[in-house]
C-alpha cells in the first residue's frame, strides 16, 4: 500500500536536492508576520512575510508565524502541525524565489480584484468545483457548480488554507490537472509539484506588478 504524503512534504522532497547542489540548504530565513501586506481575494489569515536571500515572499498562515531559521529545517521534517506547514509553504515560495523558477510572490493589489475574479470564472464555466480551503470569492463565482466531495469535481481549487489542511494529504490520489493552486501563497508548491498554478496579477516583489 502506498502512503499518502501531504503536498507539502512533497514539494519539500522536490526542492532538497535544488538546495544541495546551489548550497544554500543553511542559508537564513526570516519570517515576519506584516498585518499591512496586500492579500489575494482568495486567501484568508495574516501574511508572514519571508525573505531568504534578498527575496521577499508571502504566506498567508492561520496565524502569525516569527522566526529566524534555515532552509534546511524542512529536510526530513514531519510539519504534521498546520503553522509548521504555512513556514514551510512560505519559504518553498521564498527560495523558488531565490532560483527564480517562480515569481508571482506577492498579492496584486485590490484594483486587480475584479478582472482576477473574471479570469477565474472563465477557468471555472461548465465545471463541477471543489474547494479545498475557505475561499468566498472562489464559492461565489462557482455558485451552484460547488461539489461537497473531491472525486466529484472537475477541479478542485486549492489555496493557502487548504495546503496546510490534513484534506490535502487525502488529495494524493487526485490525478495532479484536476487541481488549479490559487494565490501566491501556493506558488512555490504548485511549481514543484508541476502543478497548474492561478494568479495572474500577483506581483514578484512589493513595488511592481506583472503581466
Amino acid at each position: 500500500m502506498v502512503t499518502q504524503m501531504h503536498p507539502i512534504n512533497k514539494a519539500v522532497q522536490a526542492l532538497v536536492p535544488m538546495m544541495e547542489e546551489c548550497g544554500i540548504a543553511e542559508s537564513p530565513v526570516l519570517l515576519t508576520p506584516d498585518y499591512d501586506l496586500l492579500k489575494c481575494a482568495y486567501e484568508r489569515g495574516v501574511p508572514v512575510q519571508v525573505l531568504f536571500g534578498g527575496r521577499s515572499a508571502v504566506f498567508v498562515s492561520d496565524e502569525p508565524i516569527k522566526a529566524t531559521t534555515k532552509a534546511s529545517f524542512m529536510t526530513g521534517s514531519s510539519l504534521k502541525k498546520p503553522a509548521q506547514r504555512a513556514a514551510a509553504g512560505g519559504i518553498l515560495n521564498a527560495v523558488s524565489g531565490f532560483l527564480c523558477t517562480v515569481r508571482k510572490l506577492h498579492a496584486c493589489t485590490q484594483t486587480d480584484h475584479a478582472p482576477c475574479r473574471d479570469e477565474l470564472a472563465k477557468i471555472l464555466k461548465s465545471k463541477h468545483v471543489y474547494c479545498c480551503g475557505d475561499m468566498p470569492d472562489v464559492k461565489k463565482i462557482a455558485g451552484n457548480s460547488l461539489v461537497d466531495k473531491p472525486e466529484e469535481a472537475d477541479i478542485i481549487i486549492m489555496n493557502n488554507e487548504g495546503i496546510i489542511s490534513d484534506g490535502a494529504t487525502l488529495l494524493s490520489d487526485i490525478p495532479s490537472e484536476k487541481i488549479l493552486y490559487v494565490g501566491p501563497s501556493t506558488v512555490g508548491t504548485a511549481k514543484l509539484l508541476q502543478c497548474e498554478h492561478f494568479c495572474p496579477f500577483g506581483r514578484a516583489n512589493l513595488q511592481t506588478s506583472e503581466d
